[in-house]
């Protein structure tokens, strides 16, 4: 089990700056955000050769492409566009060397069964390319599928190809329990993101490993008793919430702690 952190925790450094900080954490990797705002690497194949040299150089894998495709919308041409948008992220992935691309379901426009086959629709098309070009597509649970019924409800829809990135928190946050999630999902994840968090005034407030509600301890190790070999990634969101504390300071904060957690006994 290995750690990284998505670079969604440096927002408006540059890759010769982000992996700099892997090194210096000790980390041998990166999640990297992939996004069409002018700030992260942009969705486009092939990749700027400098960009990467920048990466072959630093000697720092590429383990995830943070993509932003989203498969719930009832537009046909909406639906089409992000299906070729994840084929561009699976050839980066390829290229770079990673093994997952990250998607969403997206927010659900109408009933549940209609967004699960839409969604379930669009992603089996992709399954075997995806498959070809040894990229795992992993759906994030967000969004609606937060809650365990309807993700496994789309599951049973998907072909077995497709996996989870599971994101403890956001299941956390909208009243699931992992110890009751994770035996329904263990088999199907290939990547996991952790951040800890409190309730304030009924809103998310991120916070340093250990200060909040998510069991992390717990999740690794019920990771590691499934023989998890993915990487664990810390996910600090200073791309949504600029006053977080700064990543330099919480990150090897969160790595020391995830490290602690699977040396106990």
């Amino acid at each position: 089990m290995k750690f990284t952190f998505t670079t969604l925790a440096y927002p408006h450094l540059k890759i010769e700056e982000v992996v700099g900080r892997a090194r210096r954490f000790g980390l041998d990797a990166i999640e990297l955000r992939v996004a069409d705002d002018g700030i992260h690497l942009k969705p486009h194949y092939p990749i700027d050769r400098r960009y990467l040299r920048i990466i072959e150089e630093s000697g720092i894998n590429v383990v995830s492409i943070a993509g932003y495709a989203r498969f719930s919308s009832v537009l046909d041409e909406e639906r089409k566009k992000n299906e070729d948008l994840l084929k561009i992220l699976i050839l980066m992935a390829e290229e770079l060397g990673a093994k997952v691309v990250r998607v969403y379901a997206g927010k659900f426009p109408d009933d549940v069964e209609s967004s699960i086959r839409r969604i379930s629709e669009g992603l089996n098309r992709l399954a075997d390319y995806s498959h070809q070009h040894s990229v795992d597509i992993a759906l994030e649970t967000h969004d609606e599928l937060t809650r365990l019924e309807i993700l496994l409800k789309l599951f049973e829809k998907l072909d077995p190809k497709i996996k989870i990135l599971y994101d403890v928190a956001n299941m956390i946050m909208v009243g699931e329990k992992h110890e009751e999630v994770f035996p329904h999902i263990a088999e199907k994840i290939v990547h996991v993101h952790i951040k800890d968090f409190i309730i304030v005034e009924g809103k998310r407030v991120f916070v340093r490993p250990g200060r909040g509600i998510v069991p992390i301890c717990r999740v690794l190790s019920d990771l590691r008793s499934k023989n998890y070999r993915g990487y664990i990634s810390v996910e600090w969101e200073k791309m949504w919430h600029p006053d977080l504390e700064d990543p330099d300071v919480v990150i090897p904060l969160y790595i020391d702690f995830m490290k602690k957690c699977l040396n106990r006994k």
